[in-house]
């Protein structure tokens, strides 16, 4: 009798390793002891941040002052309440009366909100957000004509938040808080946590936008029950995570983004023995933009179901039989620059014989330069121009160089001599010629450059910059980078007229070399990476009005297909559903940013 033999199960292979450059530890950025001083300022002179960077870079500032009043939180409580509409009811020398406050003056002040702008509403929704259901709280006490039973009942709601109250220290009046579950304290100069004032039966802890910058002193001692903790935006670093394996067993969640963790290795090792965390967020911090990030997070902690706010899919897992991080994965990335499509470039004057002509894009990243960073501790000077040798040619030709850049006078396409049509931008007449010794900028990085075209593709990515160093990798993605769109002109050296030959070409009478126009600057406002979502898009035309570019959101532009033709709608269908768009009569430029990730 035959029988048939199961099927064999297909063997899987091990990944290929995956090339990447050695990193060593010389290659970091570090500042010697013999630096310069204000080495850190100049650093940061022209840096332009993002507007949610700088009220972080605010905050931060405010908690790393030297000097801060104590305020403990029993104040800090009270002052919040006399700006809420809590006040008048509490207020058992105001002459109105309960009744009174609640049928004409809340209403009153309730009209007067709806009235005012989105501003306004967010204030007063702000102010008035001690706890859940305020305005029921009241109608008890106002029922009961009893100002005594608002306060007595406010102390044994289940949810308070008492935000930017400049809350220094917690004291016995938060234990008067017998029933407290959630307690949101955000917005404060808290630094360390007496757990002694917690009340026992806590079960969210908020305390974002603190200046928390250690968690051994207060995590042994939460309470027991606690499910959720929230440090971001506080001043925690690789040191201040001692305290993680002693946080309560049961906790679920843990929020530690937008602090200064560095090392991804130190935060799985002080997690490892949390056997009930679910939810873990780091996004923020430079370890969140290493290589290995999320696919490491997935495999040392195989119960975490959630990452920085999005689930983790198993296609997210890798098999840990078949795959181990590299170590350089925990400490390093790319950024990567991607011009995904340039269109309706004028199209330029047709150059004279000797004269070529391309278009590139430059990309300025004051943070990414390492080499050029290390070098420039040292120089006080704004210029290298005076440290490079002299150029190597005839002197005659130098002197004309020297002379022809001092001029203030801007050269226009006629004068070197090619032709221009009344149909071309006039923008090329603007050429302005360019010194090779001189170094304006240490920070500018350039594509691969072409020649004109209706659409023009360049290279992905156009520019891959590795960084060793993730905290300016982290804070790259929080500024707002310049990209410039130029057109290159470069005059050969021009060959001698024949015998008896007149050229009238004026190109002649020029010394060689490049002169160049900015044809579009346009600023992009990064966003903080995301893990799930490797590139973020950004577009611009010139019919904005404005040289900031728009943030896509979601959105793939590069999925997007263009064609030269006018495209025409087919019946029944949407215009949606175009598989290709017009390409546009005003100049547009759309490109994307991003990080490398490990992908299975």
């Amino acid at each position: 009798m035959n029988r048939k033999m199961p099927p064999k199960e297909p063997v899987k292979k091990s990944l290929a390793p995956i090339p990447r450059p050695p990193i060593s530890d010389s290659s970091l950025i570090f500042l010697p002891d013999d630096v310069l001083e204000g080495f850190q300022e100049r650093l940061e002179t022209g840096i332009d941040w993002s507007l949610e960077a700088l009220a972080r870079r605010y905050h931060r500032s405010k908690c790393l002052r030297e000097h801060i009043p104590t305020v403990p939180f029993s104040e800090g409580l009270q002052n919040r309440i006399q700006k809420s509409i809590l006040s008048g009811f509490l207020d058992e020398n105001s002459p109105i009366s309960l009744q009174d406050q609640w049928e004409i003056l809340l209403p009153l002040t309730q009209w007067d909100v709806s009235k005012s702008n989105e501003e306004g509403k967010v204030c007063f929704r702000s102010v008035n957000c001690i706890t859940d259901n305020v305005e029921k709280l009241i109608e008890r006490a106002v029922k009961a004509v009893d100002r005594a039973l608002l306060m007595k009942d406010l102390k044994e709601v289940p949810m308070l938040r008492i935000l930017d109250s400049k809350i220094t220290d917690l004291d016995s009046s938060l234990s008067e808080f017998t029933k407290l579950v959630t307690l949101n304290l955000c917005g404060n100069y808290i630094g360390d946590i007496d757990t002694t004032f917690l009340p026992r039966g806590l079960k969210l802890l908020e305390l974002q936008a603190n200046r928390i910058s250690r968690t051994e002193t207060f995590a042994e001692h939460l309470p027991p029950t606690l499910l959720y903790l929230g440090l971001a935006k506080n001043l925690l670093t690789n040191e201040s995570l001692q305290g993680l394996p002693r946080l309560p067993r049961i906790i679920t969640t843990l929020d530690l983004s937008d602090n200064d963790i560095c090392n991804l290795q130190t935060v799985l090792n002080g997690l490892g023995s949390l056997p009930y965390l679910t939810a873990l967020s780091l996004a923020g911090n430079p370890c969140s933009v290493c290589l290995g990030y999320s696919s490491i997070i997935a495999l040392r902690l195989p119960k975490l179901q959630w990452l920085d706010s999005r689930e983790i899919l198993p296609t997210d897992r890798p098999d840990g039989d078949f795959w181990e991080p590299h170590p350089d994965d925990y400490r390093s990335n790319y950024f990567n620059f991607t011009v995904l499509r340039i269109m309706s470039i004028p199209q330029p004057p047709k150059p004279d014989k000797g004269v070529t002509t391309t278009f590139h894009v430059e990309l300025e990243l004051p943070l990414l330069d390492s080499k050029r960073r290390n070098f420039l501790m040292f120089r006080r000077n704004e210029s290298l121009r005076e440290m490079l040798p002299q150029p190597e040619g005839d002197s005659e030709v130098i002197s004309a160089v020297k002379t022809r850049l001092s001029s203030i006078a801007v050269p226009s396409i006629a004068e070197i001599g090619v032709e221009t049509s009344s149909h071309e931008s006039n923008i090329y007449a603007r050429l302005v010629p360019k010194e090779s010794r001189e170094i304006l900028n240490y920070t500018v990085f350039e594509s691969n450059k072409l020649q004109w075209n209706k659409m023009m593709n360049f290279q992905e990515p156009t520019v891959r910059i590795f960084c060793p160093d993730l905290v300016a990798l982290r804070d790259t993605f929080q500024t707002v980078v310049t990209i410039r769109l130029v057109y290159t002109l470069v005059i050969g050296k021009p060959a001698k007229p024949e015998k008896g030959h007149k050229s009238t070409s004026t190109i002649h009478k020029l010394p060689p070399g490049e002169s160049r126009v900015v044809l579009a600057t346009i600023r992009c406002a990064l966003k903080n990476p995301d893990w799930s979502q490797r590139s973020q898009h950004f577009h611009w035309d010139d019919t904005l009005g404005t040289n900031d570019a728009i943030h896509w959101g979601d959105g793939d532009l590069s999925i997007l297909q263009y064609s030269n033709t006018p495209v025409k709608s087919v019946k029944g269908k949407p215009e949606s559903d175009l598989s290709k768009l017009t390409i546009p009569d005003n100049l547009t430029c759309q490109f994307s940013f991003g990080i490398d990730a490990i992908r299975f």
